[in-house]
């Protein structure tokens, strides 16, 4: 999941003068999910004419365990994304990325051609796989309350269902090439 894309089709030597220009930056941004922890929940299928997204929202107070309260999402992951906006602009890099919509997803594939979508067979097929497995993942890993309900409350959300960003490791600051897995890791931040 991309926090913040800085850039994008430049040089190498363009990428490198951006992450010298940051490197005073580099561990505040990699590590400050450490200190704020921005959740996400409800997790569905999401598609495009080009790619196939796990996409997610930000948690505002559904709960996991009785030990949290709503508050504890009053950062949430929008917040996040604009401290790192913010953390790099403030550096002196120009941020421009390809897209500018705040979603929190993951790229599961993209479309190579639109062959298997070329009918209204085919799209309505494949609208339908995509409904039911949205369909059992609202059913399985969304909030439901004591009665079932979308609330939160004491039966909280299914292990699996929530995200913690960052949780396992702090975030990535990549450089190079980064679509499908390239490029290379500048700084991994600490988890918590």
């Amino acid at each position: 999941m991309t926090a913040l894309e800085i850039t994008h089709s430049v040089t190498s030597a363009e990428i490198t003068s951006l992450v010298t220009n940051l490197s005073p930056i580099i561990p505040t941004l990699t590590d400050h999910p450490s200190t704020h922890r921005a959740r996400l929940v409800k997790p569905l299928l999401s598609y495009d004419s080009a790619a196939l997204a796990l996409s997610f929202l930000p948690a505002a107070g559904e709960s996991f365990s009785p030990d949290r309260q709503a508050s504890d999402d009053n950062f949430t992951y929008h917040h996040l994304r604009r401290d790192i906006f913010a953390m790099c602009s403030e550096a002196g890099v120009k941020i421009e990325s390809r897209y500018v919509v705040p979603s929190a997803h993951l790229t599961i594939g993209r479309f190579i051609s639109q062959r298997d979508h070329d009918s209204a067979a085919k799209r309505s097929a494949w609208i339908s796989e995509i409904e039911d497995i949205n369909a059992w993942l609202e059913k399985e890993y969304w909030p439901k309350g004591q009665d079932g309900e979308e609330k939160g409350g004491e039966e909280g959300i299914k292990e699996g269902g929530e995200w913690i960003v960052a949780q396992e490791k702090g975030l990535d600051l990549r450089m190079g090439t980064l679509w499908y897995g390239g490029g290379e890791t500048v700084r991994l931040g600490k988890g918590f």
